[in-house]
């Protein structure tokens, strides 16, 4: 109400003036005598215009470009309307105001003024915040477009960030340099780092460019090492949503990766997985879960998780529910326990099934080859079959890039575990089945880089297999999305390829990790090829035809040659000795199954030394 008053009062004032500037201070007596009333009809005109238009609910302390495009609005239409009462009014008696340029001159003068008296809070506001946070850690920003002026804003309006910026580093060709953004200078180029951090003393460096390549990282990173300053980064912008919080996090090694960033539909997988029921198998492993966590924003209707882990499960389901999805159904069940796995699907009826449990460490699957079967490829058969027993509408199997030319137990399992899922596909036509076939993803639990990490914490060394050793890396999640578009996009058996970007040697990333962790004492020591290793991965073979689809980043293979009429009864077979323990038989079925699995473990697989 106080701020209506004020309004109004504004508008009386500014027409006020606005008539005595048309008469030059001399207003004649019967000109007062018409402008009262319309003047008091004019502040009630601006007064329900403004509330109509939301003005009035705005946070003063937060008035910005979109309250001003309102007043704007609201201002317009006012004159508008002033204008055609005065003439209306004219043509029956006399006119209020002379024409209109009262009218004009003053509905220009009170927007000027009604915007000033909603801006005056936030700047009071601002500059206090400005004034409170100079005994803070002073930050210099990296970045000096959307993501880097929207940290900066964030900053000077979060009093417990305890950062203030100091200024920006344009990351470009410095050509903004001496400029100001949002009051804060413009200081340098990127190779200007070194420098701004001393004269400036800086205490932070934050990198804000979420979707900048890791090469532009990777260049940035090498300029802020040569300083004391603490490093942190943005993370991409997806990751702010559903969170009003500043959230700045340490550089990680997946920043410094050759890999560009991967553009979802989210529209898409809405659609694809909003209102049904999804079943995740595997789902308390490092794809399972992320499978779990994105599936979970989608809006299903039911999602069960499972997995023979209760508690990677329990972890999981706590992690969901401080996401405010608390509708999981969580399911302890082993794949391999084909009675289960058929009553839960009969009971569940789920739309939709991601198979993503799997043993997936190579060395230790040469050791227990009856156990890679029996989870990878029984696991696989068991699933598979009741999904098209009970109506599954789409079946994705989690592959690796393992499964082309295998070398290894688990390499030869998995691609056997592809090989049923087409083979099911035959048999139950109402169901489509795929694969999605991709490289290694970082973090996930036992891979490379955790590895790492705790070496180099240990003080080394840091034991790498082989000098020129390669592997497709991606980041868990964005691996996960490409799972959830493929499956949304797939309309018919097929094997998806994502997009893994350039080999990483291995020895470099290595060599990189123990540069971002500050060790660089830390020495390499190179231990050969272990068991079932292979030099370098690729993600398809030469008889498996690469066609594109409708998304950039992912690829489907569509085999030339169709499986074995009775490979289904070869897996049941092979699975029964796998269950019994005889590692020798399950092995030789394997092979036979599996045509470019090497016959005699002295045969040379492709890539290795």
């Amino acid at each position: 109400m106080a701020a209506m008053v004020v309004d109004a009062l504004i508008v009386l004032e500014s027409l006020v003036v606005a008539l005595l500037f048309r008469f030059g201070g001399a207003v004649p007596p019967d000109f007062w005598t018409r402008f009262w009333p319309f003047a008091v009809f004019s502040a009630v005109v601006f007064v329900v215009l403004l509330f109509e238009g939301g003005v009035y609910r705005n946070v003063l302390r937060y008035t910005g470009v979109y309250q001003g495009v309102r007043v704007a609005s609201a201002t317009l239409f006012a004159a508008g309307v002033l204008t055609v009462v005065n003439l209306g009014v004219g043509m029956v008696w006399a006119q209020p105001v002379p024409q209109g340029g009262v009218i004009l001159f003053g509905s220009v003068l009170a927007f000027v003024q009604l915007v000033v008296v909603r801006l005056y809070p936030r700047v009071f506001y601002e500059l206090s915040l400005r004034e409170i946070k100079q005994s803070s850690q002073r930050a210099l920003i990296v970045g000096a477009d959307e993501a880097g002026v929207s940290l900066a804003r964030q900053l000077w309006r979060t009093p417990d960030a305890e950062l203030t910026p100091v200024g920006f580093v344009d990351q470009s060709d410095g050509r903004l340099s001496g400029g100001q953004i949002e009051g804060i200078s413009v200081l340098g180029g990127v190779a200007d780092i070194e420098r701004l951090v001393v004269e400036e003393g800086v205490d932070q460096i934050l990198i804000a460019l979420p979707e900048a390549s890791s090469d532009e990282i990777d260049r940035i990173w090498r300029e802020c090492i040569k300083t004391p300053a603490e490093v942190k980064v943005v993370p991409k912008l997806t990751e702010f949503l559903g969170g009003g919080a500043l959230r700045l996090r340490e550089l990680q090694i997946q920043d410094l990766l050759g890999r560009q960033p991967v553009d979802i539909d989210l529209g898409a997988l809405t659609e694809f997985v909003s209102g049904k029921r999804v079943l995740v198998t595997g789902a308390g492993g490092s794809i399972g879960s992320e499978l779990s966590r994105q599936i979970s924003r989608l809006g299903p209707a039911h999602l069960a998780l499972l997995d023979r882990d209760e508690s990677a499960l329990h972890y999981l389901d706590e992690e969901l529910s401080r996401e405010d999805f608390t509708d999981a159904e969580l399911v302890v069940c082993d794949v391999t326990n084909r009675e289960r796995v058929h009553s839960l699907l009969a009971r569940l009826q789920p739309h939709l099934v991601f198979h993503a449990a799997a043993y997936k460490h190579v060395p230790l699957m040469e050791s227990h080859a009856s156990e890679a079967v029996s989870n990878n490829v029984g696991g696989t058969l068991s699933v598979a079959r009741a999904a098209g027993q009970f109506g599954t509408e789409k079946f994705i199997n989690v592959s690796t890039d393992k499964a082309v030319h295998p070398v290894n137990v688990m390499g030869a399992t998995k691609r056997l575990s592809e090989m049923l899922v087409r083979s099911a596909a035959e048999e139950y036509p109402e169901t489509l089945y795929a694969s999605v076939r991709f490289g290694n993803v970082l973090g996930s639990r036992g891979s490379v880089v955790p590895t790492f990490q705790r070496q180099i914490e240990a003080g080394g060394p840091v034991t790498v297999t082989h000098q020129e050793m390669t592997r497709y890396f991606m980041i868990i999640s964005e691996a996960v999305s490409l799972i959830l578009q493929a499956g949304a996009m797939a309309d018919s058996y097929g094997i998806y390829v994502l997009e893994m970007g350039r080999p990483v040697r291995i020895v470099d990333l290595a060599t990189k990790m123990i540069e971002v962790m500050g060790a660089r004492g830390v020495r390499l020591k190179y231990i050969g090829l272990r068991p079932g290793e292979k030099l370098h991965e690729t993600l398809s073979e030469e008889s498996e035809r690469r066609a594109p689809t409708d998304h950039a980043m992912v690829f489907r293979l569509l085999p030339k040659n169709p499986p074995p009429s009775d490979l289904l009864d070869a897996a049941e077979e092979m699975t029964f000795l796998a269950r019994e323990g005889d590692d020798e038989k399950t092995l030789e079925l394997l092979r036979r199954a599996v045509p470019n699995y090497p016959v005699a473990e002295s045969a040379a697989p492709p890539g290795m030394s």
